[in-house]
């Protein structure tokens, strides 16, 4: 009688395994079918997308490369809200810093990886001339818009073939 009750309880510690298993499978289950299903098809919200994605009228106008002869300088804006600038120094190792843009209402931001600018520089489009002024002793720049790629690395070394 006491096996009876032994193997009874063991069956019901079985049973009751067996159905917290099948619950917690079902529930796995269902979670993975929500997140497969918004991963394959996200949700999207028209004003998020509005405000995040970038329009082809107003970001593409900066889109492309620049150069500032007078200064050494030369500047590329790829679509994905990034870009080089480089500047050919006559005395110091030459800049060569990646960098980050987007618009700000009918001027882009402009954010240098490079720790002796720490603030946003502010450019302003107009005519195929791209103007930058900045803070902290950065100098205004006015760069000329240039048709095609622009090689910074061949930019750099005519700069300093012209400043010899």
């Amino acid at each position: 009688m006491v096996e009876d009750t032994k193997k009874k309880q063991h069956h019901l510690g079985l049973i009751t395994f067996i159905i917290l298993l099948v619950i917690l499978l079902g529930i796995l289950g269902i979670n993975y079918k929500n997140f497969v299903s918004k991963q394959l098809n996200p949700i999207r919200d028209n004003k998020v997308v509005k405000r995040t994605s970038p329009k082809t009228n107003t970001t593409a106008k900066i889109v492309g490369a620049y150069r500032d002869d007078q200064d050494g300088a030369a500047i590329v804006f790829n679509e994905n809200g990034t870009g080089r600038y480089v500047y050919a120094d006559k005395n110091n190792p030459d800049t060569n810093d990646s960098l980050t843009w987007r618009k700000d209402g009918e001027r882009y931001l402009i954010n240098l990886e490079d720790r002796d600018v720490t603030n946003p520089l502010t450019a302003m489009f107009d005519n195929n001339k791209l103007v930058i002024t900045g803070s902290n002793g950065w100098n205004t720049e006015i760069f000329q818009k240039v048709n095609g790629e622009l090689n910074l690395q061949q930019f750099l070394r005519d700069m300093h073939k012209k400043f010899k």
